[in-house]
């Protein structure tokens, strides 16, 4: 597929700028776009790297000085990433359609519309799928699964009992929802397994990343909201409530019953005890330890997590401890000299 620039000018309503239509066959990084590539910039110092590329066309803000063939807008990576979507690969091609003749599917499945099926496929009893939905090979949807309209299940995804899937939702390789959650209690002879008798909910836009885990909830519901975005290898546990358009980065890890509010932002590896809740547009920076609530619209920093301008301080205090402690072994050092010679 290939385009020429003032045809995605149209395509996009977005101005162009420059004299010469090139011909854009794919998107590129401005380091290593090329000839026929259409790469953007939306910083300053992005934009002084442009004249050294070797692209053929890029997408600048308005006033960038700029002497490459340019469409121009006040948001550089949004037009950017609308012209991603024209160059991703067809989904046919990624999803062969139809149903696979080795995939299994139950007498009781409702599957009426559904794009594809691929290989080694299991829909168990009872399971509902609406139309537009794509299923890739060894995918397992456990009895009385629902699966929303046009979802992506790529390889090797489990879903398991009951669990609910909303509309375009994006599950990628690997990922289970609804593995029965982390609970147990002491016991006579030792740990007691607690029966997790709850499901998942996944509403609409959700995407999961690679290898991800959402527990069933022990009762009731393990419920992600619509919008949200969870990166690979993600723990979320049993009776965790996520709201709306929250993003949740790598190698998270979610303790039980947590409460999290909408347009949250989890930097990685971060840890979450459980039972706490953080409110509305919380941001957690990378690797924090979070032992207490957060606030609605508050950022916090480090392990334990406290209010990011403290962490800061607390971080710079801890790189001088080395010299605080030379000094005071040198104040030390004076005070006994004094002492012996009294």
């Amino acid at each position: 597929m290939s385009f020429r620039l003032s045809e995605l000018s149209r395509l996009l309503d977005v101005p162009m700028s420059g004299e010469d239509d090139p011909l854009i066959q794919a998107a590129a990084g401005l380091s290593d776009a090329g000839d026929g590539d259409i790469t953007f910039a939306e910083t300053e110092r992005l934009s002084a790297e442009l004249a050294n590329s070797s692209a053929s066309a890029v997408v600048v803000k308005p006033g960038t000085d700029c002497t490459h063939p340019a469409l121009r807008d006040e948001n550089p990576r949004a037009v950017f990433t609308r012209i991603l979507e024209l160059f991703a690969p067809d989904l046919d091609g990624v999803f062969a359609p139809g149903v696979h003749p080795s995939a299994v599917v139950h007498e009781t499945a409702q599957i009426t519309g559904v794009l594809s099926i691929g290989p080694f496929v299991v829909v168990g009893p009872n399971v509902v799928v609406a139309e537009g939905t794509r299923i890739g090979p060894h995918v397992v949807l456990e009895r009385g699964v629902r699966i929303g309209a046009r979802t992506r299940i790529h390889a090797q995804v489990t879903v398991r009992e009951g669990c609910r899937i909303g509309d375009d939702v994006i599950l990628h390789p690997g990922v289970v929802i609804g593995s029965d959650g982390f609970g147990y209690h002491p016991g006579a002879t030792g740990l007691v397994r607690i029966p997790q008798i709850g499901i998942v909910v996944l509403e609409d836009r959700v995407e999961v990343g690679a290898n991800s885990c959402v527990d069933r909830a022990t009762t009731g519901e393990t419920r992600i909201g619509a919008g949200t975005k969870i990166d690979n290898l993600v723990q979320i546990a049993h009776n965790v409530s996520i709201g709306s358009n929250t993003a949740i980065s790598a190698q998270c890890g979610i303790s039980g019953s947590c409460e999290i509010g909408q347009g949250v932002t989890m930097g990685g590896q971060v840890g979450m005890g459980d039972h706490l809740a953080l409110g509305d547009g919380a941001k957690i920076a990378g690797k924090s330890g979070l032992t207490r609530n957060v606030d609605a619209g508050q950022t916090v920093f480090g392990y334990p997590a406290v209010e990011i301008r403290r962490a800061h301080k607390l971080v710079a205090l801890t790189h001088r401890l080395p010299e605080f402690f030379k000094r005071l072994t040198q104040v030390e050092k004076a005070l006994g000299a004094e002492k012996e010679e009294s």
